[in-house]
């Protein structure tokens, strides 16, 4: 047996005094090197991106949940004006609800003092970096953090109402969409109910 590891020891020592042997062992153990520090990289580069990016929320039912809500509650609330009778609305909203996520932001100002011509001049540039906040949940996966969701905005609204053809009915009407809303009045339309 010692004979055996002799052998390979022997054997081992002969490729090494031989110049080409020499190269194409390095080369092998240098492209190791660079296959392990580029699949450390890549690997780490995906977790970064999974982490900096918000999670992808579909809101579209969210939106058209709001839009309901904001018709049926326009809708109880006109019918009980006097005179207003029986209503249907119609509400548009922009297309998606605005998601916000906690940011940490990392201000950096760069001033360059150089002189040209003899005369001194200033040059700064001010960076500014964003990177979203994040925690990580018990299952080891990580999570951006939602502070806050703003409702999309209101674009119009109309109103088609029994009373809708009397001038004081709309008055009344336009003014409580306006008021309940925050909108102005370019965007309500007040029409007549046809029987």
């Amino acid at each position: 047996m010692n004979d055996g590891m002799d052998n390979i020891v022997t054997k081992a020592k002969e490729l090494l005094t031989h110049e080409k042997y020499k190269k194409i062992i390095i080369i092998a153990g240098l492209l190791g090197i660079a296959l392990i520090f580029i699949s450390s990289f890549w690997g780490k580069g995906n977790d970064d991106n999974q982490a900096a990016k918000p999670q992808n929320v579909t809101v579209t039912s969210e939106v058209t949940s709001y839009k309901n809500e904001v018709e049926q509650s326009l809708t109880n609330i006109i019918s009980s004006i006097e005179g207003a009778g029986q209503t249907k609305i119609l509400v548009t909203v922009d297309s998606s609800a605005e998601l916000v996520y906690a940011t940490d932001e990392k201000n950096s100002l760069n001033t360059n003092n150089e002189t040209k011509d003899g005369s001194p001049q200033s040059d700064s540039n001010t960076q500014i970096e964003n990177s979203y906040i994040t925690v990580k949940l018990a299952d080891g996966t990580q999570q951006t953090v939602l502070l806050k969701e703003i409702q999309p905005k209101v674009r119009g609204v109309l109103v088609v109402c029994s009373g809708g053809d009397d001038k004081v009915i709309h008055q009344r009407v336009l003014e409580a969409v306006t008021k309940a809303l925050d909108i102005s009045s370019a965007k309500v339309c007040v029409t007549k109910l046809s029987e």
